[in-house]
């Protein structure tokens, strides 16, 4: 299909969802992470014993255990059905070929695999000869959202590594430009699993004490799950329905380091790119943007490189910046569209959340860091940055509502 991009459309935010490990609902998200609640703590399950860093971040309420085949699905199912619902767009009445849905993952729901190939190899060893477990669509993540609200428009799941839930922002927010679409459901999920936990291992990436964005004393990561859901829109079409419109998606853009499969470009080469693409797309000067929120993973290499993108890009006395992941832990593809739903609440109430877990700020990450209390502000633009392996980069621009709607 040959789309042509309407750059003067806008893309306007009318419903937000998450589950997350310090809330699983919009208000207790927030509340938890103004106060700067942090919501990792040591694994109890019976494989967690063989990791090096046993701290993780779940979403202890949900209802779907694990290892039932699809937790990631339905997690991002909830996450949709509260940002549709908050919308105002439940039950979808409008023209289902005009609604479609992006998702974000890592993993999708291949964790439900984990304890098929584990029976299968200890059969293989005992000589037992079962099949092996065949994989589930990555697509069924999708799927699922469009299937629970009648959407028969674009669907699509976008796996950019941590960067994935910023890619399915882009992605919708290009479906509806291109008049593909009049809403975009968009977001991300991942779930906990022992899988991803090894792989963090095998990469000495794990911490045993606590995701410390930015800290002098920073020495990993912690990983968790959660999803996220936002509801985008054409304006045009949020006005004649008379819907309170949040923010604006304003600009996207992603860029590739092209440099190493786990380390980011020493000189933040794709991180820099993305970030003035994004603004360059939304058009607002430097000097508007009032807060960052960090990819900031607590690893040694990313938040120095991240730091120094930033000032490359704004100079030394840039916007602030803070990271949840403090709080949250990694949620892996979910990450940045759960932190797209903070950005979207920090516009709304003017706060800024702190990084939670920062204590002592490393001289090498020296850009303006919200750490100890959550900080009052005058918002009218923040950015979003999501920096994953593979030297996947994307950034997404939120701005507060232009006049000419309802506003909320």
């Amino acid at each position: 299909m040959n789309a042509v991009l309407d750059p003067s459309a806008r893309v306007v935010v009318t419903g937000l969802g998450v589950l997350t490990p310090i809330g699983e609902t919009l208000k207790e998200f927030w509340d938890a992470a103004v106060r700067g609640v942090v919501g990792t703590r040591p694994l109890d399950r019976p494989d967690a014993a063989d990791f090096a860093g046993r701290l993780a971040g779940e979403v202890r309420g949900f209802a779907a255990p694990r290892g039932d085949g699809d937790r990631a699905t339905r997690l991002a199912v909830a996450a949709a059905s509260a940002a549709t619902s908050d919308a105002g767009l439940a039950p979808w009445t409008g023209d289902p070929s005009r609604a479609g849905v992006c998702f974000g993952t890592l993993l999708g729901n291949r964790a439900a695999l984990e304890p098929a190939v584990t029976q299968f190899h200890r059969d293989a060893e005992s000589g037992a000869g079962t099949q092996p477990a065949r994989p589930r669509p990555v697509v069924g993540l999708a799927d699922a959202v469009a299937r629970e609200h009648g959407f028969l428009g674009p669907s699509s799941v976008v796996a950019t590594a941590c960067a994935s839930g910023n890619s399915a922002l882009a992605y919708a927010g290009e479906a509806i430009r291109a008049g593909r679409a009049d809403v975009m459901v968009a977001g991300g999920a991942d779930e906990l699993s022992t899988g991803i936990m090894m792989m963090f291992a095998s990469l000495r990436s794990l911490t045993d004490d606590a995701l410390r964005p930015f800290d002098r004393n920073r020495s990993g990561l912690v990983v968790s799950e959660g999803a996220a859901a936002l509801v985008l829109e054409s304006y045009e079409h949020a006005r004649r329905r008379g819907a309170r419109v949040y923010a604006e998606l304003a600009g996207w853009a992603s860029a590739c380091d092209a440099h190493h499969m786990t380390s980011p470009h020493p000189q933040g080469r794709g991180a820099r790119r993305s970030l003035e693409r994004a603004l360059a797309m939304s058009g607002v000067p430097l000097d508007r943007v009032g807060h960052i929120s960090a990819h900031g993973t607590g690893t040694p290499s990313n938040d120095s490189v991240e730091a120094a993108a930033v000032r490359a890009v704004f100079g030394e006395h840039g916007p602030a910046v803070s990271s949840l992941k403090g709080a949250l832990g990694h949620t892996q593809g979910a990450a940045s569209a759960i932190e797209a739903v903070a950005c979207v609440l920090a516009l709304r109430d003017g706060v800024i959340p702190p990084t939670a877990t920062l204590v002592d700020p490393d001289p090498d990450c020296a850009v303006d860091l919200v750490y100890g209390a959550a900080r009052e502000a005058p918002l009218d633009v923040v950015v979003n940055n999501a920096f994953g392996f593979g030297g996947n980069t994307a950034c997404t621009v939120f701005t507060r509502p232009r006049p000419g709607g309802n506003t909320g």
